[in-house]
């Protein structure tokens, strides 16, 4: 975003700062404009947004802050170098969260094969949040599908390293991946991760153009499903239910009437939330969880007592991000945390195995492995 336009068309009326979480001095805009004019640096922690895009939802210029502080972050690690936060994504990375977690729990991964419809899970689904993976290959089986799997941290989109400030996978591996899915035959590619999503339906087609395939996240391909009479939701779940809206997913992408729909088709889902407004950022986006472990799982902690207040009984989101801060910020008697395609699942009789605190312990053993300094979170 050219700060000098930022600068000329800002009312700096705060609306962006009544919606954010992390920030509210008016005065942060002023300094980001300087540095990245000027090269001033900025007194404020700019490692403390979520990105979350609440700020660009409400300004009346469609103006956005988080945009403002992505470039200073990139000007930043322009000026200083890149940090294991940088490369911790990286699956050149000897400390890669993912090869930390493969050496601790088998991934789970696929045999190769050929198929109109290619479901792509992501790194994080494939090596940490192995039941989303489970949950939508197990619903594909049943509805009768026929498709492929693209998975290994070989095919990495890139976007997680590329939000850091570190562009190098995402410009490696996209035409890669782009070559891979059309030589398995994909006609439409199902994504479970947000950052998935917005890397194929965004990111590529502006980088290395058409696709020849269409990109769709897993919500609305459930969805689909349904609505073809090819799944049928069943008894098994139910419940008064919170949606949570995953940001990029949400704010990004725009999709937040598709999970929705699906939930209201669960017999017995009471849905608490009919749409995405007020929602929050779980505390997980724009490198908060590994910047600032304790206030990152604080904010998902607020989120349960908030639910719970007002008696509810699970949190569904649609993102690994999401499950996980929500599974590590869980009281003890807090709402049941499910992804999407799991609780559908759940809803046929179907209710895969998991282990959440090996899972907390899992990504924590990562992260720290992978960020020297990094402390796990004191709740």
């Amino acid at each position: 975003m050219d700060p000098a336009e930022f600068d000329e068309r800002c009312r700096r009326c705060g609306k962006c700062l009544e919606a954010c979480s992390q920030y509210s001095d008016i005065e942060i805009i002023d300094s980001l404009v300087d540095y990245l004019k000027n090269g001033k640096e900025s007194s404020f922690d700019i490692t403390q947004c979520l990105t979350c895009g609440k700020c660009e939802s409400v300004c009346p210029e469609k103006l956005s802050l988080k945009l403002l502080i992505k470039d200073s972050r990139l000007k930043r690690v322009a000026a200083a170098g890149l940090s294991d936060i940088n490369f911790i994504c990286d699956p050149g990375y000897d400390r890669n969260i993912f090869k930390t977690a493969a050496e601790t729990e088998e991934p789970l991964l696929f045999e190769p094969g050929k198929a109109d419809v290619v479901y792509y899970p992501g790194c994080y689904s494939s090596y940490i949040h192995k039941t989303m993976v489970l949950a939508i290959t197990r619903l594909m089986e049943r509805a009768g599908v026929d498709f492929a799997v693209l998975d290994g941290l070989d095919n990495c989109c890139g976007l997680a390293s590329a939000g850091t400030g570190n562009p190098a996978v995402i410009k490696a591996n996209g035409p890669k991946i782009i070559a891979k899915l059309r030589e398995m035959g994909a006609k439409q590619v199902v994504t479970s991760c947000p950052g998935c999503f917005m890397a194929l339906s965004k990111a590529y087609p502006a980088m290395f153009g058409e696709l020849g395939f269409e990109v769709v996240q897993a919500s609305q391909f459930l969805k689909g499903l349904i609505e073809q009479g090819r799944l049928k939701p069943g008894e098994g779940a139910g419940g008064r239910v919170y949606y949570h809206d995953p940001c990029h997913l949400t704010r990004g992408a725009g999709i937040y009437k598709e999970p929705r729909d699906l939930l209201e088709k669960v017999p017995g889902t009471e849905l608490m939330n009919p749409g995405p407004e007020g929602s929050n950022c779980c505390g997980f986006g724009g490198g908060v969880r590994l910047n600032h472990p304790t206030e990152s799982i604080k904010a998902s902690c607020t989120e349960h007592q908030q639910v719970k207040a007002e008696g509810g009984d699970i949190i569904i989101t649609n993102c690994a991000g999401c499950r996980q801060n929500l599974i590590e910020g869980r009281p003890e008697d807090g709402p049941k945390v499910y992804d999407l395609a799991e609780y559908l699942l759940l809803s046929l009789g179907e209710e895969l195995p998991r282990d959440d605190q090996a899972l907390i312990d899992l990504v924590n053993k990562a992260y720290a492995r992978g960020v020297r300094g990094y402390k796990r979170p004191a709740l």
